[in-house]
């Protein structure tokens, strides 16, 4: 496991469940739940190897091979796809690439290595990106503000290229006047985004060589659209205009379409599907049954289940022959219980004590009074213990009877 900074992403699934089920008033739920996802990872995915400072020959043994081959990224990312190429455009290398990674080791291993470090690095963009739209969303007035995990989690779901969010960020940016779009540059500054700089300084020259202290404006601007009605064959008809722009304008216009560029072609490129990715079962964690299991656990079915077959808890070699049945090896209440299972809503003790007597006692016993006092004080404790846990009560109807509360299953 890497001792630095994890090169592992949690994904859309877990973070939903985390987000949801998680308690508000304990600060450090949520920290948990991601604590024991990589500890989950790493400790039980034999790929996370893959994601180790440390690529030698040691790590990539011959079960590792043949996971990585089974796994449903490879099959979809290399044999169907390259299969398909080589059976449509008949292409002799596709199909010796499918040949290698399927039969040479050290070539699968290049190719792991280089594909694990293009993952990390489109994941990092992945996540640059969520960083950049955050901000961008404080920057420009949108119809609504999302906060970070929310962001994240539609980018590592996949939908965040085509949402509303992008979308009324984008819109907003072509809205802006001069001077909101020099703090937005400012902003963008330490971005990964390229030209930022460049258009900067545009944006800063054309405002020196304005004659008027009014900030610029680009046609997208409401300034410069008008409704204008006019009645044709008494109905009134309405028509949008847009004012003729002065040539600083037009000038603006063509820089912030040229800002709007910048941002589509980034977030076409940066916001990826990362489920699409190569060995993204390594780089990517997205199961939630031990979490469901952990974080919300099922104590009811626990208990019914250690009840009813006590060896799969106990691991006692005493019970295994009284794996499917009653025995005197189980414990009391086990017993019991399985004797309660038996049972309808009213429970007679007496016939209860009888049956439990049977299957406790011994026949070959030398001392038949100790053999029940020792009986009836287990049959006591187990009645004790299956009143704590809520399945039986004293019956007001018949004052040696007990009602029964659960049912198994339901």
């Amino acid at each position: 496991m890497p001792s630095q900074v994890p090169n592992l992403k949690t994904a859309l699934k877990l973070i939903n469940t985390a987000a949801t089920n998680c308690d508000p008033d304990a600060e450090d739920d949520f920290q948990n739940r991601e604590q024991y996802a990589y500890m989950t990872h790493f400790f039980a995915n034999p790929l996370s190897v893959l994601l180790g400072e440390s690529q030698s020959s040691d790590v990539f043994q011959k079960e590792l091979y043949e996971s990585v081959r089974n796994l449903d990224s490879f099959r979809r990312t290399y044999m169907l796809m390259e299969i398909r190429r080589a059976e449509e455009e008949l292409d002799r290398n596709n199909y010796e690439t499918v040949k290698l990674l399927l039969s040479d080791d050290e070539f699968l291993r290049d190719t792991v290595i280089a594909e694990i470090q293009r993952g990390r690095t489109l994941l990092k963009s992945v996540v640059a990106t969520v960083d950049l739209v955050s901000s961008l969303q404080l920057c420009v007035s949108t119809k609504s503000s999302e906060s970070w995990p929310a962001i994240y989690i539609k980018a590592m779901a996949g939908e965040l290229r085509n949402s509303s969010t992008i979308n009324d960020i984008l819109l907003a940016v072509r809205k802006l006047s001069s001077d909101s779009m020099c703090n937005v540059l400012d902003q963008l500054a330490d971005s990964p985004l390229r030209d930022v700089s460049t258009l900067r300084d545009d944006l800063r020259r054309l405002e020196s060589k304005k004659d008027t202290t009014d900030p610029l404006r680009s046609e997208h601007d409401t300034h410069h659209r008008s409704v204008r009605a006019t009645v044709v064959a008494h109905k009134v008809e309405l028509s949008k205009q847009i004012s003729s722009l002065s040539e600083h304008d037009l000038s603006y216009t063509n820089l912030v379409n040229g800002v709007d560029g910048m941002l589509k072609d980034f977030f076409q490129e940066t916001l990826i599907t990362p489920q699409d990715l190569f060995l993204h079962e390594v780089l990517i964690y997205d199961f939630k049954s031990p979490h469901r299991d952990v974080f919300a656990p099922k104590p009811r079915y626990s208990i019914e289940r250690a009840l009813s077959s006590p060896r799969d808890y106990l691991g006692c070699s005493c019970c295994k022959g009284a794996q499917h049945g009653l025995s005197s090896t189980q414990p009391a209440t086990s017993v019991l219980y399985q004797l309660y299972l038996e049972s309808g809503a009213l429970i007679n003790i007496s016939d209860l004590w009888s049956a439990f007597y049977t299957i406790i006692g011994s026949e070959e016993a030398v001392d038949e009074d100790a053999q029940q006092e020792r009986a009836l004080a287990l049959f006591s404790r187990g009645l004790a213990e299956l009143k704590y846990l809520g399945m039986i009560k004293n019956s007001r109807r018949k004052a040696d009877h007990l009602a029964k509360l659960l049912w198994n299953g339901l």
